[in-house]
């Protein structure tokens, strides 16, 4: 028999605030997201998680759906990024879908995607020489990096044209926009929002509060980006184990391990660095006219993202 199916989907941004968002709502006894939340799903945006089909998709992320749940769903942050194919996906398997997004400044959200990027060892350009070739680095890609975009950092945070694809697949009740600042500042105001979307009749429960997510800094990422070609299937899980001040020596066999572990940990800053001045000034541009798009969509001020 097949799992329960989702009610709700949790659909992004990337870097824009759903990690937090699902650690809360996760905690909630009505409320069904899969303890796993790396790798994320991305049934509905990956071509080859999607050919699986929806038998796999139920039975791997929903098998532990109980009569306790109201509200069932799984949080993958590119959906929304999407666009039209994945909102048209989405709808076939449940015109009912009730769709979560938030969005997060998108010039603070795209310095962070790029800092995320550059941790996991996928970029080796400078952030302001990374925007500036951007269209031609993505035009480049092929076979899956052609989906996952890993070097699109401004694309995801064009939220106005993104909301107008599925608004074409979906009523804007069955749409929940969140903005990220909100959500870090009033969480239990939001937190209300998301009790009366989802339909849960236990509103007073109150969840503890989650980490907030933000990536370390990488020094140089063309040094970040060595390592990763030399740990291979083990960098990741090192990385993991760094951000935790976990002890890595689990995943190290040689003294050659341990010298390139060194470097990785001394390539890791443990503060934000601020976003340099040109770049900000180059995507307060590029952003203009979507968050003009956007605040027409929304009850919520955007004019602090300028």
């Amino acid at each position: 028999m097949s799992a329960k199916r989702p009610n709700f989907l949790i659909g992004g941004t990337s870097a824009g605030g759903t990690s937090f968002l699902s650690a809360m709502l996760v905690q909630h006894p009505q409320i069904y997201l899969p303890k796993e939340m790396r790798p994320e799903p991305h049934y509905f945006y990956k071509s080859w998680e999607y050919e699986k089909g929806d038998e796999y998709f139920l039975e791997r992320w929903f098998s532990a759906v109980n009569d306790d749940h109201i509200a069932i769903g799984e949080r993958s942050s590119s959906y929304m990024f999407g666009g039209k194919d994945t909102a048209e996906k989405i709808a076939k398997f449940n015109p009912e879908m009730k769709l979560i997004f938030t969005v997060r400044n998108p010039i603070e959200r795209t310095w962070a995607n790029y800092r995320y990027t550059a941790l996991q060892g996928l970029e080796d350009h400078e952030f302001h020489d990374a925007l500036l070739h951007e269209k031609a680095r993505i035009a480049a890609q092929d076979g899956i990096w052609a989906e996952i975009q890993p070097h699109n950092y401004t694309g995801r945070g064009f939220y106005g044209r993104q909301i107008q694809d599925f608004l074409e697949f979906f009523p804007r009740e069955q749409i929940l926009l969140i903005k990220s600042e909100t959500l870090s500042s009033d969480t239990h105001g939001e937190l209300l929002k998301l009790y009366d979307f989802l339909g849960l009749t236990d509103k007073d429960f109150e969840p503890a509060r989650a980490p907030d997510h933000t990536s370390v800094n990488v020094k140089v990422p063309a040094v970040q980006k060595e390592l990763r070609d030399y740990f291979e299937a083990r960098f990741d899980k090192i990385i993991e184990a760094l951000r935790k001040n976990e002890d890595p020596a689990p995943f190290l066999s040689n003294e050659e391990d341990e010298r390139n572990m060194e470097r990785l940990r001394d390539n890791m800053a443990g503060e934000k660095m601020p976003m340099p001045a040109q770049s900000r000034a180059y995507l307060q541009d590029v952003f203009a006219d979507d968050i003009a798009l956007l605040q027409n969509m929304v009850d919520f001020d955007l004019s602090d993202w300028a």
